[in-house]
């Protein structure tokens, strides 16, 4: 079975816009799949929608409080019944055309796949300049800092092995958007196989990414994380 992640917080017009075209690519797959709703403490209706589509394939976990994206990962990663657990954002900036490639990787031997928007073959739609710099100096930093060999730390399109990376879930300790970086390095440092897959990806306007503050907060994570390693 694969379990399929989608991570809400305030995403209501994204999970009513696209939740179908999730649900045709996992059924496309042709494999035995549930979806999780890992709902965050939201506070507009995106918790009514979600429970409105579950099912006996679709399971929602909500939060009365918002637990940070990365714990909200982090407890649907456990409650997840498949051996292989894929994660996407629900504004599916990463075109869902590679999904099944994703998966691939893992069932031919990865522990982590992660999509990625910097390495050769990738193509990003609609980035401002400042996100694209910001990303790449960012995504240098960690591999300076950490000797890593992935060009893209933070794109939201990952599968795992999830037998692989449950030690790693409690050893991971950032809860918010530093958690995808923190979980890879990790995983590396470990010797698990990273695979990378370059993906196309289209930025969206309502990202919750905020450059002035959630930018600087995972920079100082990333310098404390190197300080502790």
């Amino acid at each position: 079975m694969i379990s399929f992640i989608i991570p809400l917080h305030n995403e209501a017009a994204a999970l009513s816009a696209n939740f179908q075209k999730i649900r045709k690519a996992a059924d496309s797959l042709g494999l035995d799949y549930e979806i999780i709703l890992a709902e965050d403490g939201s506070t507009d209706n995106t918790r009514q929608i979600a429970g409105k589509l579950a099912s006996a394939k679709i399971r929602l976990l909500a939060s009365e409080k918002k637990l940070g994206r990365g714990l909200a990962l982090n407890n649907a990663i456990k409650a997840a019944k498949g051996d292989i657990v894929v994660y996407m954002d629900a504004d599916l900036a990463t075109d869902l055309k590679h999904l099944k490639e994703l998966i691939r990787e893992v069932e031919n031997g990865a522990d982590i796949s992660t999509g990625s928007r910097l390495a050769p073959g990738s193509k990003v739609h609609s980035r401002s300049f400042l996100r694209e710099f910001f990303s790449r100096g960012y995504n240098l930093m960690l591999r300076a800092l950490f000797r890593t060999s992935i060009h893209d730390h933070q794109c939201g399109f990952k599968a795992f092995r999830k037998s692989k990376i449950l030690h790693l879930l409690n050893e991971v300790e950032d809860k918010h958007w530093f958690w995808d970086s923190e979980l890879l390095i990790r995983a590396q440092k470990n010797g698990l196989k990273v695979t990378e897959i370059p993906v196309e990806w289209t930025d969206s306007k309502g990202s919750s990414v905020r450059l002035s503050t959630d930018i600087p907060a995972m920079g100082l994570s990333a310098l404390l994380l190197r300080l502790r390693l």
